[in-house]
C-alpha cells in the first residue's frame, strides 16, 4: 500500500478536549504521511441545550445548525490535517434496545455519512483506510459511492461493560463492529486477551508520547507555571490525569499526604466535584488540586514534580488501562510510583516503582527520590522514546498495508 492513501478516522471524541489528545497525537503523526481525516463526535440536541454558552460549542454552532464550513484545516508545525464536523444528532442512548432506538440511530448514521460523502467529494477522495475509534453505534464500517474503502479498523480504548452510560447500546454495537471490521486494535493487554477469540484480527496498540514535545520542555529552561511560582525549594508529588472514584484510589492519595507532610502534593487534571466532597479532599493542607489545564502546558508542570505516583484503583475498569501519562512522565526523566493496576505496566518495571500494598506505595515515593539520578533519567527517557507515536504510526502502516489486500475477503 502506497504511504499516501487517504485515512478517515470517526471518532468518539471532538478533537479539541482534552480526552482526545492521544488520538490527535496519533494523527498528528499519521498526517506526515498520510492525508488524514478526523470526523469529530456528533454534537446532539441534547449537547446543544447543555453546551450552548461552552467556547467549543460557540465557535461549531453555525457549522452544526447550518452546514457552513464544516472542514477545518489543522496546521501540525510540520503537516497539518483535517477535522470534519458533522450535523446535529438526535439524542437516543436513554431509549431501551427497540424499534424506534434503531430507527433514530439510523438517522444519526446518515447524519455522519453525509458529512463525509460532502468530505470525500470536497477533498477528492477516492480511496481511503477507515478507522472507527471506540464509537461502535455510528458508522463502525464506511462504504462510500464516490471512493474505495481498502480496510475497516475498530478501535477498543476501553473496557465498554464497565462504562455505565456506553454499555446500554455500546456494546452490542462493539460486538457488532469487531465482526464486520477487517482489523481490531487494543491499547491494553487485557482487552486484547478478552477479544483475541471473538474476532479473526486483534492487535495490541498501546498508547504513545510526542517524545520531542516533552523532551523539549525537558531540556529548556522552561518557566514554571505561574500557580506553582512561589512554592519555592518545598518538594512535590505530582499526579497528572483525570480524577475519578472510579479510577483513583483516594484512600490512599490521603495516605500520601499524611505521609510526606512537608511535600506539596499536587494534582493536575479534570476532577469531580463530588469527589471533593466526599473524601474532604480541600481540608488537606498540602492537597494542591489545579483542575485541568491545556494539553500543551503539562509538560511544564511535570517538571517541577520531584516524583510523580499513578495511584489507581486495582479494579476490573483499570485493568484494561494503559495508561498516557506514564510514558509523558518518562519522557521528562521523572521517577514514577505507581499501583500494579494493569499488567500493561510489567513492561515498565525495571524502570518504574510497582507498588502491591499501601506500604509499598508510600516507601516507594521515598525510595524513588533518594535513587533519582542522571544514569536512571537516562534510563526512562530512553524508554519513554522507544514509545514515540512515530514507532506506532510505522507499525500501523504495516498493519494496514499487511491487511488492506485480504478485506472483504
Amino acid at each position: 500500500m502506497s504511504s499516501k492513501k487517504d485515512i478517515i478516522i470517526s471518532s468518539v471524541f471532538h478533537w479539541d478536549q482534552d480526552s482526545a489528545a492521544a488520538s490527535i497525537s496519533f494523527v498528528k503523526e499519521l498526517s506526515k504521511t498520510h492525508r488524514v481525516f478526523f470526523v469529530d463526535r456528533p454534537y446532539s440536541m441534547k449537547d446543544l441545550f447543555k453546551e450552548h454558552v461552552n467556547l467549543s460549542m460557540r465557535r461549531r454552532i453555525k457549522t452544526i445548525l447550518l452546514r457552513r464550513s464544516p472542514f477545518l484545516k489543522i496546521e501540525t508545525g510540520f503537516s497539518s490535517f483535517i477535522v470534519a464536523t458533522p450535523g446535529l444528532t438526535l439524542p437516543i442512548n436513554f431509549l431501551p434496545k427497540s424499534l424506534l432506538y434503531n430507527s433514530l440511530n439510523a438517522f444519526n448514521n446518515w447524519v455522519l455519512k453525509a458529512c463525509m460523502r460532502r468530505m470525500a467529494k470536497e477533498f477528492d477522495i477516492k480511496e481511503f483506510v477507515y478507522l472507527n475509534l471506540f464509537n461502535p453505534s455510528l458508522l463502525p464500517v464506511l462504504n462510500l459511492r464516490s471512493a474505495t474503502n481498502l480496510l475497516n479498523i475498530y478501535t477498543v480504548l476501553h473496557d465498554m461493560e464497565l462504562s455505565p452510560y456506553m454499555q446500554r447500546h455500546g456494546v452490542l454495537a462493539q460486538e457488532k463492529a469487531i465482526r464486520q471490521a477487517d482489523l481490531v486494535l487494543v491499547n491494553s493487554k487485557n482487552q486484547w486477551r478478552k477479544l483475541i477469540n471473538k474476532a479473526a484480527h486483534v492487535n495490541y496498540f498501546p498508547n504513545g508520547v510526542e517524545f520531542s514535545v516533552w523532551k523539549s520542555t525537558r531540556l529548556k529552561d522552561a518557566s514554571v507555571p505561574y500557580d506553582l511560582y512561589n512554592i519555592g525549594s518545598t518538594k512535590i508529588i505530582m499526579f497528572c490525569g483525570y480524577l475519578s472514584a472510579i479510577r483513583v484510589d483516594y484512600n490512599l492519595l490521603r495516605l500520601v499526604c499524611e505521609n510526606y507532610p512537608n511535600y506539596l502534593v499536587v494534582l493536575v487534571g479534570a476532577y469531580e466535584e463530588e469527589d471533593l466532597i466526599k473524601y474532604k479532599l480541600e481540608e488537606i493542607p498540602n492537597l494542591i488540586i489545579l483542575g485541568n489545564r491545556r494539553y500543551e502546558a503539562i509538560p511544564a508542570y511535570i517538571k517541577c514534580a520531584h516524583v510523580c505516583i499513578i495511584p489507581y484503583l486495582c479494579n476490573d475498569l483499570n485493568k484494561s488501562v494503559y495508561p498516557l501519562k506514564l510514558n509523558e512522565y518518562l519522557a521528562m526523566g521523572k521517577p514514577v510510583v505507581s499501583t500494579q493496576f494493569s499488567e500493561d505496566l510489567e513492561g515498565f518495571a525495571a524502570q518504574i516503582y510497582l507498588s502491591t500494598s499501601y506500604e509499598d506505595f508510600l516507601g516507594n515515593i521515598e525510595l524513588a527520590i533518594q535513587e533519582d539520578n542522571a544514569q536512571r533519567l537516562d534510563k526512562r527517557t530512553e524508554i519513554a522514546e522507544k514509545n514515540d507515536w512515530s514507532y506506532r504510526a510505522d507499525f500501523f502502516n504495516q498493519l494496514i498495508a499487511q491487511f488492506s489486500s485480504n478485506a472483504g475477503k
